[in-house]
């Protein structure tokens, strides 16, 4: 070849690889929605395999915090595998408080034994029974920080307002197995227990404690060293070692009267950096806020109750008020200790090293809300389009999927965060919001509560007085079906102290569904209607685990009122503030229990499959009625739901349609139901979000779920990239 021949042709390749350059640049610019185009995950409940396996490239990520120092040792010394640490998990044990006797036709192996753990004394006393230095340093490595409290210790509450509280604490109720052992004899010997031959025996029989293990993580060691404790003042203790699947029936959705444990090696996982945790106390020491048996058989003191729900509510007028409440509930749940806390977990989140994710700073890659949004390969640093990522998850398909009352494991919600849009969006970094759905917003709080507003996506003013408009939705009329308003209700007038306005884009009733639908307003209301009716005895779906949960919303809620449907603008009016005005938004977009999507027909199918009691959306509802736990995804459920949405179809089903029939067209709802017909004909299952990732396939008893990339998703792939920012760079900011 010529010199110019040599000349033309490099140049020629030259101009190619710039041309190819540009085409790629231009894809990535014009990427939407998900920057993968697949995501595969499948159960892996070991750590050290989940770990192996990214050292042979077999996946891609392993989605759990992991606090073993020797695998974080094998992770760093790999090259082709980096890591983000995470702050949010935490180890516990949670007390079974039936008793002091279970009940003699109880049908586990408890029956008719001494549960001593019924006495608040004696859950007290377990904090001093247990070397939390131990638990963190030896049998953690280091990776586990000593927990006195529900408190985390690297967010504001523990790490900042409070730590002089804490530390009065863990001196009060640091490791003294002595007064452990004697205020545990105290207490056994007034039950009626006695000691013979070392051992405590009550109606002339040993008193056996069982201890639910989890055996997937450190919990299994943990258990073991709780176990040993207790067997070293007398108790024959049975180690009950479980998988979280096989657990879950018994601690989480069994009832505790059933006697078939005394306590569970709970671990647990802050999905978002919470900024206030005067909600936790609520959540974790009394009934109003868990709808499971075990949380609903707890009665803390009177005091106490009151106080975690001032707490919960933000029932006070400045942050010294706030500060006297907090430490008399964190005094009272040591003494009440229906949870002993263990430690705070540091864990370390493994991927391959050209992978990158939004990793929330709590809850590591399976707590963060916008792993969907980022996830994505990268290349030379670069985020690329494309590629499937296989990962591993230590548990999936736990609890049947649903909307309304699904499963409440972090790995079964994991997915489904991907596939749903929300209102405000939280950074995965410092726990604030970000609109993602609205597009801006306004607060107005009562003058001298403490709040604050750091972005300017949203307005913060103080006034004097909130005034409930007459107009504003305040309840509902189950039989009738129609709202009651504050005119209807409150006729002598209602204030309230807080007003927030959420402001809607004009493109918003555009936002495409997966099955082929969009958004409407009978979304936004069949929400607000579910918000209230499922509390009520005349509702035709009415649950009695609901009310808890329904009544704590209502103590704070002042009402919510439509300013505009085009554009949508919804006030929402209430006596419940945070501290930060990003998370005091309230947007009413279509999205349920556990961060699960839920639009108006899809939601119709399973409430005509439960008002004929053929499925139930919650696990304690289908056990009283005998049928089967809806699931959206996989298993018995799907036929029955295909059942009820060909009658829907057929009949024009629209429910509660006194109110929302004045939203849906009879033109809407055929057109929704043949959708939502052909993604069930298409997909085998029922569950429709609007997120950047859709659910393509679910193998159940192999553990795999598929999920692809929703093309139609409206949002640039980059929007979310800042997201993926070194944490520790945002905290020294």
């Amino acid at each position: 070849m010529s010199r110019n021949g040599w000349w033309r042709y490099s140049r020629f390749g030259v101009l190619l690889v710039s041309l190819l350059m540009v085409t790629a640049f231009a894809a990535v610019a014009q990427r939407t929605g998900a920057w993968v185009d697949e995501v595969v995950m499948s159960e892996e409940p070991s750590e050290s395999a989940g770990i192996v396996r990214l050292e042979t490239g077999d996946i891609d990520i392993h989605v759990t915090s992991i606090s073993d120092p020797e695998l974080l040792a094998r992770v760093e010394a790999d090259p082709n595998i980096r890591y983000e640490m995470s702050f949010g998990s935490y180890n516990e044990l949670s007390f079974n408080p039936i008793g002091p006797v279970f009940a003699e036709d109880a049908p586990g192996p408890l029956a008719g034994k001494l549960n001593p753990f019924s006495v608040p004394r004696v859950r007290e006393a377990m904090n001093w029974l247990l070397d939390r230095d131990y638990i963190g340093g030896e049998i953690m490595g280091g990776l586990g920080v000593p927990k006195y409290t529900g408190l985390n210790s690297a967010f504001a509450d523990a790490r900042d307002r409070y730590p002089h509280i804490l530390e009065d604490i863990e001196e009060a109720y640091a490791y003294d197995p002595a007064k452990a052992e004697a205020v545990i004899t105290e207490e056994m010997e007034a039950l009626g227990a006695y000691k013979d031959g070392g051992l405590w025996h009550f109606n002339g029989e040993p008193v056996e404690i069982i201890i639910l293990i989890r055996n997937e993580d450190e919990r299994l060691l943990i258990g073991d060293y709780v176990a040993s404790q207790l067997e070293d003042i007398g108790f024959i203790v049975d180690r009950m070692e479980r998988t979280a699947a096989e657990a879950s029936p018994i601690w989480l959705r069994g009832e505790p009267a059933d006697a078939r444990m005394h306590m569970y090696t709970g671990g647990w996982l802050s999905t978002a950096v919470s900024r206030d945790q005067g909600t936790l106390f609520n959540q974790m020491y009394g009934p109003r806020v868990m709808p499971f048996p075990l949380f609903q058989a707890l009665t803390p003191d009177p005091l106490l109750d009151e106080l975690m729900d001032r707490l919960a509510r933000r029932d006070y007028s400045s942050m010294e008020e706030r500060e006297e409440i907090f430490e008399q509930v964190l005094w009272m749940a040591m003494e009440d200790s229906a949870r002993v806390w263990l430690t705070d977990a540091t864990g370390f989140n493994p991927m391959r090293a050209d992978l990158n994710v939004a990793v929330d700073l709590a809850g590591g890659v399976s707590g963060s809300g916008m792993w969907g949004h980022t996830i994505h390969f990268m290349e030379e640093g670069e985020p690329i389009a494309g590629g499937s990522v296989n990962m591993t998850i230590p548990s999936i398909l736990t609890d049947p999927w649903n909307p309304i009352g699904g499963s409440a494991w972090t790995f079964d919600n994991f997915p489904t965060r991907a596939t749903f849009d929300t209102g405000v969006a939280i950074d995965t970094r410092d726990g604030l919001g970000w609109p993602l759905r609205i597009e801006r917003g306004k607060v107005y709080v009562i003058e001298g509560l403490p709040a604050e507003a750091t972005h300017d996506w949203v307005e913060l003013e103080f006034v004097d007085e909130i005034i409930v408009p007459d107009d504003a939705i305040v309840d509902w009329d189950a039989e009738e079906q129609v709202f009651i308003t504050a005119g209807e209700m409150y006729p002598e007038g209602r204030t309230a102290r807080r007003k927030s306005i959420a402001y809607y884009p004009e493109d918003l009733w555009e936002l495409p569904l997966h099955d082929g639908n969009t958004l409407s307003m009978g979304d936004i209301i069949m929400g607000m209607i579910l918000t209230f009716d499922r509390a009520k005895e005349e509702s035709p779906i009415f649950d009695e685990a609901y009310i808890p949960d329904y009544e704590s919303f209502m103590r704070s809620f002042r009402g919510v009122r439509i300013i505009s449907e085009d554009p949508l603008i919804i006030e929402t009016y209430s006596d419940l503030y945070t501290l930060d005005a990003e998370l005091m938004v309230s947007t009413w977009f279509p999205n349920f229990y556990y961060d699960n999507p839920g639009f108006w027909h899809v939601l119709a199918v399973g409430i005509l499959a439960e008002q004929e009691m053929a499925l139930a959306f919650t696990g304690d509802k289908a056990d009283k009625l005998g049928v089967e736990w809806m699931n959206f995804i996989s298993g018995p459920s799907l036929p029955l739901l295909a059942d009820h949405l060909a009658k829907s179809l057929e009949i024009g089903f629209i429910p509660y349609e006194p109110t929302l029939g004045q939203y849906v067209t009879m033109d809407e709802a055929t057109q929704r139901w043949l959708n939502l017909d052909a993604w069930y004909r298409d997909k085998g299952h029922f569950w429709v979000g609007s997120g950047p990732l859709y659910l393509e396939d679910v193998f159940p008893v192999e553990g795999v779920v598929v999920m692809r990339r929703f093309e139609d998703y409206p949002d640039p792939a980059d929007r979310w990239l800042f997201l993926t920012e070194d944490i520790a760079e945002v905290i020294a900011d």
